[in-house]
């Protein structure tokens, strides 16, 4: 409670530094030389491009990796993930709670394992819930078939009373099952994709959680899949709600696919 109570101070003090520009600031937010918080210039905007090449980060670190800094250097983007100047960088943004991208990782991917006709095919006769993105109502009873049908066919997709196309998501699958256990040729297929696996495998040396004790309750570490169809005509309706995730995350875009009845729409639908 108390390190919140100091955070929500430094943040309040900030937001008066910043309202009356205030020269001589040498709160967290505004000192460049205080660790683990990005520096912010003289205008208030953040300094992250700054301050990672201001000795953070020793330039034949930078060098080493083919990166890129987007958002004026705000958003680290790492075109690879493998070697010690790779690691060492995207630890410089992971300490100070910034995402970074990495391109690349379907690279190590079996891809004939996430298109959409292997999952119809080998799972096509189980029952789902799919959830209704427009309105949040579960559908009960509908088989994986029907959902991955109309994946990529907008004419196959399933309609309200009203004959509107409904924007369907896969809610929480596997439901129960260990995705391991459940998949373990597409959990294999993913565990050599996954970037930096030292903290990211459920097993990784570095990923605290496999190491807590049995008594504590450990969050879930997955994986789990998201699939849901593209809503680029309709902005208001979204398939995953604002959500805070117990630990930090790793999201890998497995599929991308464009329904073949309706190119111009441009309904995109994703699989991660």
């Amino acid at each position: 409670m108390c390190i919140v109570a100091l955070w929500t101070l430094s943040r309040r003090l900030h937001e008066v530094c910043d309202k009356w520009q205030l020269k001589s600031c040498s709160c967290s937010e505004c000192d460049t030389s205080s660790s683990g918080i990005l520096g912010r210039d003289r205008r208030g905007a953040t300094s992250r491009h700054a301050s990672v090449h201001s000795g953070e980060i020793p330039a034949t670190v930078t060098s080493r990796v083919r990166h890129a800094w987007l958002d004026n250097g705000r958003l680290l983007q790492l075109s690879e993930s493998r070697g010690p100047s790779a690691l060492a960088l995207w630890r410089s943004q992971w300490c100070r709670g910034a995402p970074v991208i990495v391109s690349g990782c379907i690279d190590h991917l079996d891809t004939s394992f996430w298109h959409p006709n292997s999952f119809s095919a080998e799972f096509g006769s189980c029952r789902a819930e799919l959830v209704d993105c427009g309105n949040s109502v579960v559908l009960l009873g509908y088989s994986m078939r029907q959902f991955w049908a109309g994946f990529e066919c907008i004419g196959a997709r399933l309609r309200d009373r009203f004959g509107r196309t409904r924007i369907l998501k896969l809610k929480d699958w596997p439901p129960g099952d260990d995705f391991a256990v459940l998949l373990p040729r597409r959990f294999a297929d993913l565990m050599t994709a996954l970037p930096f696996p030292e903290y990211t495998h459920r097993s990784g040396s570095l990923n605290l959680v496999s190491h807590l004790p049995e008594h504590f309750v450990r969050p879930d570490l997955g994986p789990k899949m998201y699939v849901a169809y593209g809503a680029a005509l309709n902005p208001d309706v979204g398939s995953t709600n604002l959500h805070l995730d117990m630990s930090d995350a790793v999201n890998v875009m497995m599929y991308v696919g464009v329904p073949t009845d309706d190119i111009g729409s441009r309904h995109e639908t994703g699989l991660i």
